[in-house]
Formats: structure tokens, sequence, C-alpha cells
């Protein structure tokens, strides 16, 4: 049964991105003629982003208040959902990493999109990225980070790599930050498992079992005041401290609609 459930998901999700990748396409024009062709993007990868979540069965819980555009955030990162969930909450755009380019259709779809993507192997690409940047930040859309450079299992935030925050840092902008936990439902797999995506496990294998989960809860805290700092190490440092401040381990159920931790 549980199977079943998560082919039925898969295929709603293949249905549900089509959709509004399509949506996102017919706007591409838009832009050439200068018609808003990037807040035609940012709101329905917005829509997608809580459709997909919607699919999933993830519910999102937010504290605090999310930026509006232009901005640039960094946030932890534990899966590739993370994407769903915060493109879901705000208007924006991301930096990924190249590896993302190989996933079964989302890396194409996401790079004709406008994502942006970096190889963290390649110096000189941060220099390129940096320069995307500072096209892609406007009044429609912001730029958001995941600044650790790889997923983690929950457990704390690794420290914060400081050579994509070079564009902040040098025209002193300042930097919001966010952080994300998940949790499932008792009897469920440990959401540091199923959920968190750290293993060297397929993303496709990984897929199918986060889609037999019958819930995931998942909590985005957004900071109170962005930082800035002209000293992209001592901006990274001190982003990288106030989210390890905020942030909420990865837990392991749900009882009665309350967050709670049976470890």
């Amino acid at each position: 049964m549980r199977l079943i459930i998560a082919f039925t998901k898969l295929i709603l999700v293949i249905l549900a991105t089509a959709f509004f990748y399509l949506l996102i396409i017919l706007g591409i024009p838009l832009s050439f003629f200068g018609l808003g062709g990037a807040k035609w993007r940012a709101y329905f990868l917005s829509k997608w982003g809580a459709i997909i979540c919607k699919i999933i069965g993830l519910k999102i819980q937010v504290q605090g208040k999310p930026p509006n555009p232009p901005f640039f955030m960094v946030s932890n990162h534990l899966s590739y959902i993370d994407i769903f969930a915060l493109i879901s909450k705000t208007r924006s755009v991301f930096i990924a990493k190249s590896e993302v380019l190989s996933w079964p259709m989302f890396g194409f779809m996401s790079k004709t999109v406008g994502m942006l993507f970096v190889d963290r192997n390649k110096r000189t690409d941060v220099k390129r990225v940096n320069k995307l940047i500072s096209e892609t930040v406007n009044s429609a859309q912001g730029i958001l980070l995941f600044p650790e450079g790889t997923t983690t299992a929950g457990i704390d935030i690794a420290p914060y790599k400081a050579s994509l925050l070079a564009y902040p840092a040098e025209l002193i902008m300042p930097v919001h930050y966010a952080t994300l936990t998940y949790s499932t439902s008792e009897n469920e797999s440990h959401a540091s498992e199923s959920v968190c995506w750290w293993r060297e496990v397929t993303f496709l294998s990984h897929f199918m079992q986060l889609l037999k989960l019958r819930k995931i809860y998942g909590t985005i805290t957004f900071g109170d005041e962005p930082i800035t700092n002209n000293d992209r190490k001592k901006l990274a440092n001190e982003l990288h401290q106030k989210s390890k401040r905020q942030f909420i381990p990865v837990k392991e159920y749900v009882e009665h609609g309350k967050r709670s931790s049976s470890s």
C-alpha cells in the first residue's frame, strides 16, 4: 500500500512540475519586452513549491517573517525538499551545487527556470556565479544560498563557506538567514534518515522512500534582522552563529499535533 501511495505521489509530482514548468516557460518572452518576466517566474515558482509540498505531505510551520525581494538569504541544508519549502514561502531563486543538474528531470528544468549553479570544485566558478547573482537579484525575486555546501543529518549546522558571500559583502548588502528542520509522525522513519538526504543513497531511491511517508512536518525559522559586513569571512561566521542559535535539530516524530522528540 505504501508503495502504491508513493508511486501515486510521484506521478502527481511529475504532472504538477510539468504544468508549472510550462507556465514559467510561457512567461520567458515577457523578459525580452520588459514586461515583468522575473515577477511571473517568481510567482509560479512559489506556487509550484506550495503544490509540491502539498503532494508529498509536507506541512510547513513558519516562525518569523520572510524577507521581501530584493534580498539575499542563506539557510542550512537538509534535503532536496528544502527547495520546495523555501520557494513556497519566498519569491526567490536558488544557488545550487552543479550536481543538481544530474537529478532526473529536476536538474534540466531548474536550470531553464533561472536557478543558478556553481561548481564548488572550481575556484574560478565562484566569480562567474557572483556576476550572475548581481544580474539576478531584483525587486521581483531574491537569492537563496545554502552556504554549508552540502546536506546534513540535521544534528547541527556545518560551518558556512564564505566564497559565495563575496557579492553581498562587497556591496555591504544585508543578508537574511533562515533555518530549516523536519520531523515525522510516530511509527514513521526518523526524519534524519527519511527526509534528510546525506548518506550515499541515490536521489530516486531516497525520494521514493520519502514519498512513502504519510506526513512530513517542517519548520522554517526566519531570522529577526539581516546581517551586514564587508568582510565575507566575518559575514559567513556571523550568519553561522546566528543560525546555530535559532536552529532546532531534526526531531523524530510529531505527537498529537505538537513537535516533540523521542530521543
